[in-house]
């Protein structure tokens, strides 16, 4: 048997097997030649040996084949590719359109909604050039693709939900005019849309500084479909620029996961220290469902005064939903003042309104109130008053009972009382608005009422009468005599109301001085304290108009008292119309029975004219208690005797020269005390003008130290000394004394001015002598007539302190001598040598009080002149040292009335200071 096989090539089998899947085995491209020729292979049947028989060849050209291929593949019943959506979100199907055929072509390509659906979307397609499934900005949409053969395209259908229900959407591509692919139906799913509504608040809306706030976000699904992921945000960036603070650990939510910011861009689970957002994320919100987020906020002071508005917002898919809500940040400052307990009485109501009867003019009238913050906040109040009617100064008093000092800083819902004192300046009703406004511009007012003011005070009028034991009987003492102890002393008090008003709640009071001790009192008075310390009280209740009461009230003079005390007394009285104490007239009763001893002794029984006579005074204060104070020596000289200037000296202690007036010497001794004598001795010079005998007369008055301002001790002695008369002869003596005059007022103080000694003095007609050591110089029976003196220039370096105004030679004077004549020679002081730290000069209208001070060895100098024209009584007379000083001499302080004329003083006082700082002001003070 004969076997054969054919043999057919390949792309002859394509060929015969077009409607190969496409993919699976390509076409061969349009316009190939194929070229064929058949071979078949059998078994010779002579030689059973394989043969080879070719047959003719064959060609053939490949025509074009138009072929597509689309994927996903989908029916209605059964999509390729389905999506779920909302309204207003889109899906994306991908596609891959593949050239089936052997030759480039163009395919169309639409996009069509099927029948079957609820809805109808928005569809377009986009060629996908970079096939990363997403439609890009710079992929175009397409009705056609142009693909070469065997190559494909990704082609993007995109779906945009309009409205709800189901949708099949197709993506349908053919060859023109032949095979079409649309069986690719996808499905998308477009459900009930959701609703969201947010609700934002504060509570409270009204916030004061430094308080928190509760800050609550709340968005709802109001719709009837599933939300996607709903994110509630608040972002809280403008509120912290404004002072709200978010209060750290403050939020929570319903549901969902809590998120911070920091910067209002990157979100985390854990808050840093500063919170600028706070949001809440739920995956979705069911209808009908609610996601409510809160926290707190804090007010800082630099968001007082301001509403700060605040935004939230809720997200899902595309859809933003946001509310605003604000908060006012304030404080709600308030104030009130009223009647006294009753603070915020309606303003303007009667219940706000107080009311006296009576006032005095100069007399305060007051009224309490309470004044009272009624706001939230501590603020500092200020009152004021204004008059309607009348007029008055007002003092406002706080609770201590002192001014008021305003402003008044009180705290929310605090009181103080305030209590407010009128002195009214004129009569007539009175009526007064106090006004009390705050700081930060809250008022309120209340007011006050006097029907009538009136002027002039109640008249208080005190007098007495002393009376003594004589024997058995009862004497009554003169006006202003003095008393002793055991003495009677009855008071009698007169009070008058002179007002067209009652005076209310009148109360008289008489304290008794130390040195009185209460016996009776009519009317009721009752004395309250012990011996020493009493006082007799009336409350007289009240005064009708014009009414007068007679109080009177016994004393007994106590064994207490002093010599040189005055028993002063007033008594006093209080109402409700006159708060102020009212004073009565002062009496005084002086008490005293010591007296003064005075003995005078002079030192020569007899003088003649040059002689020097030393008096010496012994004046003894006999009182057993009290010191006699701004004692006055007066002496008066003979005439013929002339003070020597210096020689005064008490108890042994130089003091200044007595003050010389009308040839009467007054010396002021500040204090002799209670049983002590005191020595004062001085020297005079009997002069030519002497006659017969020189009678010296001597007084001292002087005041108690209790103060009685009256003379209450003195006394009077007097010395005698006779002439002895000369033979007549016509010589007599010059006398005379050199010195540096330092203060340059040509009179020789000693202690101030120095005397030079072995100063040469020439007499006319040649005879000279030297002076001592005291500067002391004289020239004996002198030839009575002009005579003329010089002083010897070579024998001092000081030049005279005067030059004659004849032009005659410097240092030469000429005299008229008659007895005992005295001629000085005082001598200006070097440049260097001149010691007058400083001259203050005192000008009280006619009286003039002038003062120097020079450095002299050991300490300094003083003299102080008093020149008046008149009588100055109760002089007061002060010149303090510099502190740290000592008065070695002198007196630095008058007490005593002075006559007319000049009185001079000189002290010497020890310093180790600053010179410059040794010089003080003096200080006089008298009675007109």
């Amino acid at each position: 048997m004969t076997r054969s096989r054919f043999i057919l090539p390949a792309l002859l089998l394509g060929l015969l097997l077009p409607g190969a899947h496409a993919g699976a085995q390509s076409l061969t491209p349009a316009g190939t030649v194929i070229t064929n020729q058949a071979q078949a292979e059998f078994l010779s049947p002579d030689t059973n040996q394989p043969m080879v028989s070719v047959s003719n060849v064959v060609q053939t050209t490949v025509s074009a084949v138009c072929a597509l291929s689309v994927t996903p593949d989908g029916t209605v019943a059964q999509p390729g590719q389905s999506a779920a959506l909302l309204p207003g979100e889109a899906a994306t199907f991908v596609y891959k359109i593949v050239n089936a055929g052997n030759a480039t072509s163009t395919f169309g390509v639409s996009a069509r909604t099927e029948a079957g659906g609820t809805s109808t979307p928005g569809l377009k397609l986009v060629l996908d050039l970079n096939g990363n499934g997403i439609a890009d900005a710079n992929e175009p949409e397409i009705s056609s693709v142009t693909l070469d053969a065997d190559k494909s395209a990704d082609v993007l259908l995109l779906v945009d939900a309009i409205s709800a229900g189901d949708a099949f959407v197709n993506l349908v591509a053919g060859c023109a005019g032949g095979q079409s692919d649309s069986n690719n139906v996808s499905v998308v799913k477009i459900s009930p849309p959701p609703e969201l509504a947010v609700s934002k608040s504060f509570s409270p809306a009204l916030l004061r500084p430094g308080s928190e706030t509760t800050v609550t976000v709340k968005t709802t699904n109001g719709g009837k479909g599933q939300s996607r992921e709903v994110i509630l945000t608040d972002i809280l960036t403008e509120q912290l620029a404004q002072g709200l603070t978010f209060v750290a650990g403050s939020a929570s939510s319903n549901v969902g996961t809590l998120e911070y910011t920091a910067d209002g861009v990157d979100w985390v689970a854990a808050p840093a220290a500063v919170v600028r957002g706070v949001r809440v994320r739920v995956p979705s919100l069911a209808p009908g469902a609610d996601l409510t987020l809160t926290f707190r906020m804090r007010a800082d002071a630099s968001a007082e005064n301001k509403i700060i508005p605040n935004t939230a917002t809720a997200l899902t898919g595309k859809t933003t939903v946001m509310d605003t809500a604000k908060v006012d940040v304030r404080y709600l400052p308030a104030v009130a003042i009223g009647p006294e307990g009753n603070p915020e009485a309606p303003e303007g109501s009667a219940a706000d309104r107080q009311s006296r009867a009576l006032a005095v003019v100069g007399q305060p009238v007051c009224f309490d109130h309470t004044a009272k913050n009624t706001g939230d906040v501590k603020d500092a109040f200020t009152l004021s008053v204004s008059y309607p009617t009348g007029g008055a100064s007002a003092t406002f008093y706080g609770q201590d009972g002192q001014p008021l000092a305003q402003p008044l800083p009180l705290d929310a819902g605090q009181s103080a009382p305030v209590r407010v004192c009128y002195s009214a300046a004129q009569t007539g009703p009175l009526d007064a608005l106090i006004t009390i406004k705050g700081d930060r511009g809250t008022s309120n007012a209340t007011a006050d009422a006097v029907q009538s003011v009136e002027s002039g005070l109640p008249e208080l009028v005190k007098s007495y009468v002393a009376t003594a034991k004589d024997g058995g009987a009862t004497v009554t003492l003169p006006a202003g005599a003095t008393v002793a102890a055991g003495d009677t002393i009855t008071y009698r008090l007169m009070v008058r109301n002179p007002y067209s008003r009652p005076l209310t709640g009148v109360v008289v009071s008489d304290k008794l001085t130390a040195h009185l001790d209460f016996v009776s009192a009519t009317d009721g008075g009752l004395s309250t304290g012990s011996e020493g310390a009493q006082t007799v009280n009336w409350t007289l209740g009240t005064l009708a108009p014009n009414e007068t009461r007679v109080l009177t009230v016994v004393t007994s003079v106590s064994a207490r008292v002093v010599d040189g005390e005055a028993l002063k007394n007033i008594f006093q009285m209080v109402s409700t119309q006159t708060p102020d104490s009212l004073n009565s007239n002062e009496v005084m009763t002086p008490v005293w029975t010591a007296k003064l001893a005075v003995l005078k002794d002079v030192n020569a029984p007899e003088v003649t004219p040059g002689d020097r006579l030393t008096y010496t005074l012994t004046v003894t204060n006999k009182s057993a208690t009290t010191s006699i104070i701004d004692a006055q020596i007066n002496d008066t000289p003979a005439k013929g005797l002339s003070y020597i200037p210096g020689s005064s000296k008490l108890d042994g202690q130089p003091i200044a020269d007595p003050q010389i007036t009308g040839g009467v010497l007054t010396w002021a001794v500040a204090e002799l005390k209670a049983g002590v004598p005191i020595t004062l001795a001085y020297d005079t010079r009997v002069t030519p003008d002497a006659l017969g005998e020189l009678v010296n007369t001597v007084t001292v008055s002087g005041v108690g130290a209790g103060g009685v301002a009256r003379a209450i001790a003195s006394n009077r002695a007097v010395a005698t000394v006779k002439l002895k008369l000369l033979n007549f002869a016509p010589l007599s003596d010059i006398l005379g004394l050199v010195y540096v005059d330092r203060n340059r007022d040509g009179r020789y103080q000693e202690g101030l001015d120095a005397p030079l000694p072995r100063a040469r003095v020439l007499l006319a007609g040649g005879r000279q002598t030297l002076t001592d050591v005291g500067g002391r110089y004289s020239f004996a029976n002198v030839a009575n007539g002009t005579q003329a003196l010089r002083l010897d220039p070579l024998t001092t370096p000081y030049p005279p302190l005067h030059v004659p105004r004849d032009g005659g030679l410097s240092g030469t004077q000429t005299v008229f001598v008659n007895g005992l004549t005295g001629v000085d020679f005082p001598l200006a002081p070097l440049g260097g040598e001149v010691s007058a730290l400083r001259r203050t000069t005192l000008t009280a209208g006619d009286v003039t009080l002038e003062k120097a001070v020079y450095a002299v060895d050991g300490g300094y100098v003083v003299t102080l002149k008093l020149t008046t024209p008149r009588a100055l009584e109760g002089v007061d007379l002060r010149d303090p040292l510099p502190v740290g000083g000592t008065l070695k001499e002198g007196r630095n302080s008058v007490a005593a009335n002075l006559p007319a004329g000049e009185t001079n003083l000189t002290y010497r006082f020890a310093w180790t200071g600053e010179p410059r700082a040794a010089t003080t002001d003096p200080t006089l003070s008298w009675r007109e």
